[in-house]
């Protein structure tokens, strides 16, 4: 883990901030890291604070320097002291080109992570997360609770409608109380509801709410819909489609720790599955992928889904390191 606590307990909590933005932009960063870093921000306010106003800033400055890189190569490699007994080392066009590819992709690896397989800088930068497999009970309120599913983000957010919150990526449900109307923001669309539990699922372009007590108001484009008990809604940026009945106890399935699949394409079914499961399972096979699936399984025992996906369906499976599986 980086950064002990006894090493930098002079060091103030904007310091150590600094210090994790150094780290991940190191390119020697880990999973340990990624989560010791998700620790550190949890500890209080201030460290969420400090870690969100260093990724702001730096981020800022990037634009700027690379503008300044490529308007003077030099600034990249500053020039050193000559020596009386030999010339400065002066890198050439081939070594300049692969520092600054070097430095992009640790960039472009900090901030979109192949494969999903470690947190990328913006979710670590989320008021609240959720890692893979993770589950975790928010308390906003006395009036509001949040369940939050696997590979969720969620940012505390302040609007007209009153105090809510962002869903950025991932899956929650809200529980609100009777008082006051809260407001969830997700994709294009906002979620007003009182008195009413709902899912709100953003795993993708789309956005899919789910009515399970109460009813649940959706704003969009200027557009209001009203859902009741049993009714889900998915919308995009381009509008939204014809509320459709589905049973409550289904959507909800998740919190029990079960997944519940009727008829759905196995592609959506390996979708679902990475959600929950370290490291990546890749369908190789489109046609295979079609395949309509029927399956119920504990959410901890992904590995066991995909043994009776071999069985039933007639898979082949290719374990490789790191947790990823070829399925073909």
């Amino acid at each position: 883990m980086f950064m002990s606590a006894d090493r930098n307990a002079h060091a103030s909590i904007r310091e150590q901030a600094d210090a994790w933005w150094a780290r991940l932009r190191s390119g020697r960063a880990t999973r340990a890291d990624a989560e010791a870093l998700r620790q550190w921000c949890a500890q209080s306010a201030e460290h969420a604070q400090a870690w969100r106003e260093v990724k702001k800033a730096w981020e800022a400055l990037e634009p700027a320097a690379a503008r300044a890189v490529q308007a003077d190569p030099s600034a990249a490699f500053p020039e050193r002291p000559r020596r009386a007994a030999a010339p400065a080392y002066r890198p050439g066009r081939r070594a300049f080109v692969a520092g600054a590819v070097a430095a992009s992709a640790t960039t472009f690896l900090a901030f979109r992570p192949p494969l999903g397989l470690w947190p990328s800088v913006a979710e670590l930068g989320a008021d609240y997360r959720t890692g893979t497999g993770e589950q975790r009970q928010v308390a906003l309120s006395d009036q509001v609770s949040v369940q939050m599913n696997t590979q969720t983000r969620m940012n505390l957010k302040a609007g007209e409608a009153g105090d809510g919150i962002e869903l950025v990526a991932g899956e929650a449900e809200i529980l609100a109380g009777p008082q006051r109307p809260f407001a969830v923001y997700a994709g294009a669309g906002r979620l007003l509801a009182r008195s009413a539990r709902f899912n709100v699922r953003h795993t993708g372009p789309q956005v899919c709410v789910s009515c399970l007590e109460g009813t649940v108001d959706v704003d969009l484009a200027g557009q209001h819909r009203v859902l009741e008990r049993g009714l889900q809604l998915v919308y995009d940026a381009q509008g939204a489609r014809a509320a459709v009945a589905v049973d409550p106890a289904s959507v909800s399935a998740w919190r029990s720790g079960a997944l519940i699949f009727t008829d759905v394409p196995l592609t959506e079914v390996i979708d679902e599955i990475n959600r929950y499961r370290p490291g990546r399972v890749i369908l190789r096979n489109a046609e295979m992928g079609r395949r309509p699936v029927q399956m119920r399984f504990a959410i901890h025992q992904t590995d066991t889904a995909l043994t009776m996906i071999r069985e039933l369906y007639g898979a082949k499976l290719t374990a490789l390191p790191g947790n990823i599986v070829l399925m073909s």
